[in-house]
């Protein structure tokens, strides 16, 4: 999965629970997801974070 298709679900997700498109019965597993999605999308920032950080590193030392 790419960040980008994780954060379409996860929009989509927080788009449903808002306008109350989602059934009580699917609400927990919709949580749980979004749960996911957003752990998802934090370790990809964090690890492109890094990675920018590293590049700029190895950039101020040439």
């Amino acid at each position: 999965m790419t960040y980008q298709d994780a954060y379409e679900q996860l929009t989509t997700i927080v788009d449903d629970i808002e306008n109350e498109r989602v059934p009580l019965d699917e609400l927990p597993e919709k949580i749980r997801r979004a749960t996911e999605l957003i752990t998802f999308c934090q370790t990809r920032l964090r690890a492109v974070e890094t990675e920018y950080q590293q590049i700029i590193e190895r950039m101020g030392k040439r």
